[in-house]
């Protein structure tokens, strides 16, 4: 039996999905999901344990969160400080 890409609870069909992060215990992810009451862009963070994803530290809609303003102070913060998981190019 193939695993579920995104664990969310039952009352939400997935849409869609982007991972910001993914390992054999861990997933943070983007999720488009649909429920009853419309639809919805969430962050999500899940954890392993026992062989069971739990949700671990959120489960949000961010679909009202300014993406253009997060992601220019993601490339301030990562600049400015120098952060790891900078793009290659930039460090060319």
């Amino acid at each position: 039996m193939s695993e579920v890409k995104y664990p969310v609870s039952q009352t939400y069909t997935v849409l869609d999905g982007y991972d910001m992060y993914r390992s054999s215990n861990l997933i943070v992810a983007l999720v488009v999901v649909q429920s009853q009451y419309g639809r919805d862009l969430r962050l999500y963070r899940w954890i392993k344990r026992k062989d069971q994803w739990k949700i671990d530290l959120c489960r949000m809609g961010v679909g009202r969160w300014n993406w253009d303003e997060i992601a220019s102070k993601v490339k301030e913060f990562t600049e400015k400080y120098a952060l790891k998981g900078q793009s290659p190019q930039a460090e060319e």
